[in-house]
């Protein structure tokens, strides 16, 4: 999937086999069935990151796991320079009545079912802008017709392909231009925010949606930098990461190790708030301070706004 996106003042811009039954016939075109596809918002998405006019699409290559009605396992189609293509030939029952289709992107590798769709490993990010097409996850449901449509299954307008994960972006910023600022270490933690899920169709759109693993919670992502990175002057150093939707009992905490002119440093804020939404972009702006990390701005933009007011972070020197 080709994205494009604004990149902003205050800081970085930026988704088998086939139950085949009576719905796979033969190759001729009269019956013959076609998909289209779009996202929901256009503005932050897979695959290929570019700075531009904040337009999505998809990309040859990109693959979709598609449910016939009824089916519990999926069927992949794959964007191809002639357009979509299905890697069984899929036939609609009828040309009359209308039927319900879901489609998820990425389609993974392995194992999946209408009630068990494996979604990305939040544990193992980097916090990198460029490896946002890894980790996003979006889902889809549209209702169609052979006689409505030409024949096509279209997941555009109202029944496009949604975000699935919530996103956040936290550039920090130095106060002043002379200090050399280093980051060796970042931690964002939230009870389940990086925990492994799964997707799951039910008998309804109201249904749908991720559910946590067996596997143990995941509440806290640590970066490490084996080389710590620059606070850049005007622009600082952002990073970006997907996590669960969630609604948190306790707020979030977001801390960072760092060193200001050859003195470590550490800072801390639990002002990023307790409500992660899927399909929700908070974006972040902190600045190092001598008194302490203040929140000089917040906004959402590209999937749902969302704005939230400055926030204030102390800084620490470390123990000599």
């Amino acid at each position: 999937m080709r994205k494009k996106m604004i990149v902003w003042a205050c800081a970085m811009s930026l988704l088998a086999s086939c139950q085949q039954n009576e719905w796979v016939s033969g190759t001729d075109g009269e019956g013959k069935m076609s998909l289209r596809a779009s996202v929901s918002d256009p503005a932050l998405s897979r695959t290929v990151t570019d700075a531009g006019d904040a337009s999505t699409e998809f990309e040859q290559g990109d693959e979709i796991g598609f449910f016939m009605p009824g089916a519990d396992t999926p069927v992949k189609w794959t964007l191809t320079g002639d357009g979509w293509q299905s890697e069984v030939p899929l036939m609609w029952e009828n040309k009359v009545d209308e039927f319900e289709f879901c489609a998820y992107y990425p389609h993974p590798e392995g194992a999946v079912t209408r009630t068990s769709i494996p979604m990305p490993d939040l544990a193992s990010q980097r916090g990198d802008f460029s490896e946002l097409g890894t980790y996003d996850f979006l889902a889809a449901r549209c209702t169609a017709g052979y006689a409505s449509n030409a024949g096509a299954v279209s997941f555009v307008g109202d029944y496009a392909f949604k975000h699935v994960y919530s996103l956040l972006t936290i550039t920090i910023k130095k106060d002043k231009s002379e200090e050399d600022v280093r980051i060796n270490r970042a931690v964002m933690k939230g009870a389940g925010m990086f925990s492994r899920t799964e997707y799951h169709f039910g008998e309804n759109q109201e249904a749908d949606g991720l559910e946590l693993t067996e596997a143990p919670s995941v509440d806290e992502l640590v970066l490490e930098y084996d080389e710590p990175v620059e606070v850049a002057d005007e622009t600082g150093y952002s990073l970006t990461l997907v996590c669960n939707p969630s609604a948190l009992s306790e707020d979030s905490e977001f801390s960072i190790a760092y060193v200001r002119d050859g003195i470590s440093y550490t800072a801390s804020t639990n002002k990023l708030g307790k409500e992660f939404q899927a399909g929700v972009y908070n974006k972040y702006t902190l600045k190092l301070t001598k008194e302490g990390l203040a929140v000089i701005g917040q906004d959402v933009v590209g999937w749902n706004e969302n704005v939230i007011p400055d926030i204030a972070v102390e800084e620490t020197p470390d123990e000599l």
